[in-house]
């Protein structure tokens, strides 16, 4: 499209929601649409007198008490429901001021204002707040009105966010943007991703969630304008199956006294989790197999268990005759930060012990090492100094310098690199804002140059965008012709197992992989996670976090 779309927003106060405030701001600063109109609601549920309010809302009182004290407590970002006056952004904007009325469950709009929107000639109608919209308002914009929809839309019903999976303490939860249809069985979904649950805290649980949906209104908006109606809305039907399986589960506000039931479980939650922080620690350690003999399974691994007071995680291999170097994350719980070591292990399964060949005035982990045209680069996280940084070896494996900076002021994490079609292809995590959570969107980035800070958005960024397989479990490799990106499921915990996943295509517009192979810790006996891939050779590798007493006898 040459021209910006127009945006229209239905609004229950001028006052809104951070996160939703952050995403309106970044639509009116970019060049692809621009805020035509302000709906204001003038009878939002609530508005009446102070005094009846309090009578409405008397059976949950305590929910909103409680909600305020797990704010104050949990939430350490700034908090996404933060309200915050919109009017210096809606100055120059046209206010239509309306009424809606409830019947039958949803809300609706008179026949005079539904033209008066129309009149504006908007391109999406976006609606912030609370209550269903239907009937002929739904044809008041272009393209449709357009919703956000909390939880799991295959097993609760829209409303509170996050709250009831954490409190049932289910893994994980969902989100969508959606445009609305006659009934909830006919919205489309425009895009949706699945986030982890943190099992402690639904205010924090929650504020993950808004700030990472934060983003979804801005992009498709982008998106729409790029693309056109008519491709947009059929890329979106792709895949998609808005079919709502019923029955779902409720999701209201709780009453007094089940908030009272809720508080007592989520603090026998708490007191356990703390009790065992104060008497167990979580390592991370290694487990390798140099193939031979046709060895198979579990007995094939042997461990490399670390010193009590550090883990080792994030192994990434190389194999320079006649041995393999493994580089990995060494983190010391007493420093709190991690720098990278090298393993060095021979045919037999022979090895040295870890050698630090690279520390920072920062944390480093994930060391991504590869070869080019005869010469080692690696790429460790450094997400603490919001960079993408490349080092090359000077002399392997032990000796390494800044080579250059690839990406700058970005919250990346797990940077892989792959040359194919004559690009380099960069992968990454990237939480878009500051309080969201980086293992939840995958971007992918191309350049002709690998020794740059020019990289190329890929057009359908994020390419994933779901907690169970986003963020990178090791490298990308080839294997018998088929290309394979590791990537991690952090749903249940943080890096809980990982995937293989066929790159199936890979272009500067496409971008197609599918699940093959699903490794969980299961598999392994006592290990609790297991969240990276390497192999080169003969040598397979994975890191294995297993829970050990604190004051166990040292290594």
């Amino acid at each position: 499209m040459d021209t910006r779309l127009r945006i229209g927003l239905l609004v229950d106060s001028v006052f809104w929601p951070l996160w939703a405030f952050t995403a309106i701001e970044r639509i009116i600063r970019s060049n692809f649409a621009e805020l035509a109109l302000v709906v204001l609601n003038q009878s939002p549920p609530g508005s009446g007198s102070s005094l009846s309010t309090f009578w409405q809302e008397r059976d949950h009182l305590l929910y909103h008490w409680f909600n305020a004290f797990d704010q104050k407590v949990f939430i350490r970002n700034q908090n996404a429901l933060t309200p915050v006056d919109a009017t210096r952004i809606c100055t120059s904007v046209p206010t239509l001021e309306v009424k809606l009325v409830t019947e039958n469950g949803a809300q609706h709009l008179c026949a005079a204002d539904i033209e008066l929107i129309k009149s504006y000639q908007l391109d999406i109608l976006f609606k912030l707040g609370s209550g269903a919209l239907r009937g002929d308002v739904l044809s008041s914009a272009r393209y449709g009105i357009w919703v956000y929809r909390w939880g799991d839309h295959r097993k609760i019903e829209d409303g509170l966010t996050g709250f009831w999976e954490v409190v049932n303490k289910w893994p994980e939860t969902g989100a969508a943007l959606q445009q609305l249809g006659a009934d909830e069985k006919k919205n489309r979904t425009l895009f949706e991703s699945w986030y982890f649950n943190y099992p402690f805290s639904p205010a924090r649980s929650r504020n993950y969630i808004l700030w990472s949906a934060s983003s979804f209104l801005p992009r498709q908006v982008e998106r729409l304008h790029r693309l056109g109606g008519e491709k947009y809305f059929e890329e979106r039907s792709k895949g998609h199956v808005d079919e709502v399986p019923g029955p779902l589960k409720p999701n209201r506000v709780p009453s007094n006294l089940m908030v009272l039931w809720i508080m007592a479980r989520l603090a026998v939650r708490n007191l356990l989790e703390v009790s065992r922080r104060s008497f167990y620690r979580e390592q991370w350690g290694l487990l390798f197999r140099v193939d031979r003999d046709g060895e198979k399974g579990i007995s094939a691994f042997k461990k490399i268990t670390p010193p009590n007071d550090r883990f080792w995680a994030d192994p990434h291999v190389i194999f320079k005759a006649p041995n393999y170097y493994v580089f990995v994350e060494e983190y010391l719980y007493q420093t709190k930060r991690g720098h990278i070591s090298v393993i060095e292990v021979d045919g037999k399964g022979n090895y040295k012990p870890p050698v630090p060949i690279l520390k920072k005035d920062c944390h480093l982990s994930f060391p991504f090492v590869f070869d080019w045209k005869g010469q080692y680069y690696m790429i460790p996280e450094s997400a603490e100094k919001r960079t993408i940084e490349l080092y090359e070896c000077i002399k392997f494996p032990d000796q390494w310098q800044f080579k250059t900076t690839l990406m700058k002021d970005v919250n990346a994490v797990d940077t892989t690199l792959f040359y194919l079609h004559e690009k380099w292809w960069l992968f990454t995590a990237i939480a878009e804002e500051e309080a969201a959570a980086p293992q939840v969107e995958l971007f992918l980035f191309y350049s002709d140059q690998l020794f740059t800070d020019r990289w190329h958005a890929h057009p359908m960024n994020p390419i994933v965008s779901d907690v169970k397989r986003a963020r990178a479990a090791g490298s990308i490799f080839l294997q018998d012709g088929v290309l394979f990106r590791p990537s991690q499921d952090c749903s249940k915990s943080y890096g809980y197992g990982f995937d293989l996943n066929e790159i199936i295509t890979l272009s500067d517009m496409e971008y197609c992989e599918k699940t093959m192979v699903s490794v969980r810790p299961d598999q392994f006996g006592r290990i609790l996670a297991t969240h990276t891939y390497a192999k080169d050779g003969n040598l397979t590798i994975i890191d294995a976090l297993t829970r050990q007493f604190k004051w166990a006898k040292t290594a």
